[in-house]
């Protein structure tokens, strides 16, 4: 759900400029707890871009921008096994005190957090089915604040089936995303995300944009939070947490893509995220995929 640099490294400049700032970090509403950060910004890696309120007014901002460098490209592969690598250059910055009734929030001017995740991700694309597997791996830090500096790491599995030749080209899209956090003299926290959409790819003929033919892709997307199982916790103690995320949107794809400055993506689109605890707009490039 994020930009990718597809070929040269420089553009991650390009990538950081046109991302917004903003991911959901919202807290829990009417649960009590001992912690106040029950979403730490070291969950960033799991939301996407956009603006977000709170049930209780507050917002939240993060910058986080997904670039990636393409080592090997699956669609370009004739022999041996048909799989692609991505190296992933995650980078997230924001705010998480503003306090507003409205969309978007009157977000402070000052940084607060950091991080950055770099990690890898391979692809392994067949005629109507492609699998994502990645690894992050990295460190982000409060820059204003109490909290301790962090060492982040997430690991997800997405996957896409598509029915090309059915009315509007509908894909099932499918998603499971560990992530933790390990704070400097903290107990160390893990929260896992299973996710189920539903996206459409249809053409518009009449929509040209530069001699090519624009698509429009809405989507719908179900989102579950949850403390990961035991096994699966890898030393990690769970946020016990049991919520369900909506969202809805709507992005244009160019059949060729768009380029600007160089930096390469597949579409542009809006979505509206909601749920009990609160809601917002996000922006995101490419398919949700």
């Amino acid at each position: 759900m994020g930009c990718s640099l597809r070929r040269r490294a420089p553009n991650i400049a390009a990538c950081l400029a046109i991302a917004l700032l903003a991911a959901p970090l919202e807290r829990l509403r009417g649960q009590e707890s001992d912690d106040p950060d029950q979403l730490f910004w070291g969950y960033a890696p799991m939301f996407g871009t956009g603006v977000y309120r709170q049930s209780g007014g507050d917002g939240v901002a993060i910058l986080r921008v997904s670039p990636s460098i393409e080592i090997r490209d699956a669609a370009a592969v004739r022999r041996g096994a048909n799989f692609g690598v991505r190296l992933l250059l995650s980078f997230s910055a924001g705010v998480d005190h503003a306090v507003g009734e409205g969309l978007p929030p009157d977000f402070s001017e000052d940084l607060e957090h950091a991080a950055f995740l770099p990690g890898v991700e391979l692809e392994f694309p067949a005629e109507r089915f492609a699998l994502r597997v990645r690894a992050e791996f990295g460190w982000g830090t409060e820059l204003s604040g109490e909290e301790p500096s962090a060492w982040l790491s997430s690991f997800g599995v997405r996957s896409r089936l598509t029915w090309p030749d059915a009315a509007g080209r509908p894909a099932l899209i499918s998603g499971l995303l560990w992530a933790g956090y390990n704070p400097e003299g903290g107990e160390p926290r893990s929260l896992a995300r299973l996710s189920q959409g539903l996206e459409f790819d249809v053409g518009v003929p009449r929509w040209q944009f530069r001699g090519e033919t624009m698509h429009l892709m809405p989507h719908v997307l179900a989102e579950w939070f949850f403390e990961p199982p035991e096994w699966f916790e890898l030393g990690y103690e769970g946020s016990r947490h049991d919520e369900m995320d909506w969202q809805i949107g709507l992005a244009a794809r160019r059949e060729l893509g768009f380029e600007i400055l160089g930096f390469e993506f597949d579409a542009v689109g809006l979505a509206y995220r909601f749920s009990d605890r609160g809601d917002g707009v996000r922006l995101y490039l490419n398919s949700i995929f």
